[in-house]
């Protein structure tokens, strides 16, 4: 019988936790953990993957790392399972590589929406229902870019980075019109912050000639880098809509994050 190297459960959880519980694939909202009916019990639908196998034979196994290797955090990122099964069954296309930057880029922006000021201007907005006139201008600027849920393969990269740049200068608009380090201010950074990210990932890109190829290296990273500043500004969008109770339209509720 093979052996295995499998996670400990405090590394699973630790793996859970730096996730916020949300898949890791950039392309995947899913929150999996959520309420089971019985209020003593909670769901969860993520589990802790392996990037390199734990078992040889396995999906990325590498015969190179030692079995506190394979069973690290290091080797692990949070996925639900279905994201689970595809990047195992296809291993050619979902390389160690491609995992590794799934997870940099996911925790990144866990730790970004999370940070301080941001968190601490929700709770403050929250309690206030400040502004509302603003957070509906807010919204209606990102419900105005198709680069936000247009499908990838019918993107022309270079209109995407021109979209997003006029995106920002609007925000950065936005924040001239109010005080500096309010709660509203705290938002408006957070949410320019997540576009400024996505340039730094593809700014060796010569994004004017770049085109649709899965096998690409440079495509694969400039959707990925996309899929991970939808997903970031999904997050954003849909916590200020809920706290000012506005609906948002079917489009940026397709970035809105999916319970498990």
């Amino acid at each position: 019988m093979t052996s295995r190297d499998d996670f400990l459960t405090n590394t699973k959880r630790t793996l859970a936790i730096r996730a916020a519980h949300f898949c890791s694939n950039p392309e995947c909202l899913k929150l999996t953990a959520g309420p089971h009916s019985d209020e003593n019990r909670s769901l969860s639908t993520g589990h802790a993957a392996h990037i390199n196998a734990a078992a040889a034979n396995g999906p990325r196994y590498d015969i190179n790392q030692t079995p506190a290797q394979r069973r690290g955090i290091g080797n692990g990122l949070w996925l639900c399972r279905e994201c689970g099964v595809i990047v195992d069954n296809d291993d050619s296309l979902y390389t160690a590589t491609i995992l590794r930057q799934w997870k940099r880029d996911h925790e990144a922006l866990i730790a970004e929406v999370r940070t301080q000021g941001y968190a601490r201007s929700l709770e403050l907005l929250q309690s206030k229902r400040s502004e509302p006139l603003l957070v509906k201008k807010i919204i209606a600027l990102f419900e105005d870019r198709r680069v936000l849920w247009a499908s990838f393969d019918a993107e022309f990269p270079d209109r995407v980075r021109q979209s997003l740049d006029h995106l920002r200068s609007q925000l950065t608009g936005l924040r001239g019109e109010i005080l500096d380090g309010s709660p509203m201010d705290h938002v408006l950074l957070s949410l320019t912050k997540t576009i400024l990210v996505f340039f730094d990932q593809v700014e060796n890109s010569d994004l004017s000639r770049l085109r649709c190829d899965s096998r690409n290296p440079e495509w694969l990273r400039f959707r990925n880098a996309l899929a991970t500043l939808r997903k970031s500004i999904g997050l954003q969008i849909n916590n200020l809509a809920t706290t000012h109770n506005i609906a948002l339209s079917p489009d940026l509720t397709s970035m809105a994050p999916i319970p498990a």
